[in-house]
């Protein structure tokens, strides 16, 4: 059975702007990964999101180095959720509906993204282990024992 918990989290000036970097990270990939499938569209090609993830990994190193000062979830998250939103485009249009995927903007998209419980940890029941930043305080502490699956910061 899984539960899930909404809870507040207490970030510091050092944590929001590292919220920040993420959360521009997460649209940097969706939004490239978005442009390249309408190039490739363009041009007849038809390539899979798991294949614009390779491509992306493989040139961010030296075109987009500030990914890495974030959890590498950050844009990973990105590639699922434009995956989704292709699937639903495709769905809706068996139905007659357009729905095809837009650009996310900054002043437009409230920031999110998804981490792997993995990666995640929570210490002495206050603090929330977030990788590449360290502790952030939570607002309360869980209602619930049991294996954290994910985690999304918005």
């Amino acid at each position: 059975m899984n539960i899930s918990h909404k809870i507040q989290l207490k970030p510091n000036n050092k944590a929001k702007t590292h919220f920040k970097k993420a959360f521009g990270c997460a649209r940097l990939a969706y939004n490239w990964a978005l442009a390249k499938w309408q190039e490739n569209y363009k041009l007849g090609i038809k390539k899979y999101i798991s294949e614009l993830s390779k491509e992306f990994n493989a040139v961010k190193k030296e075109q987009y180095p500030f990914v890495y000062e974030v959890s590498k979830y950050a844009t990973q998250s990105s590639f699922i959720n434009l995956d989704n939103a292709f699937q639903k485009y495709f769905a809706d249009l068996k139905r007659g509906k357009v729905s095809l995927p837009k650009f996310k903007k900054k002043r437009d998209n409230r920031g999110s993204y998804y981490l792997g419980g993995d990666v995640v940890d929570i210490k002495d029941n206050k603090y929330l282990w977030v990788p590449k930043l360290g502790l952030v305080k939570m607002c309360e502490k869980l209602r619930f024992n049991g294996k954290i699956n994910n985690v999304v910061i918005s």
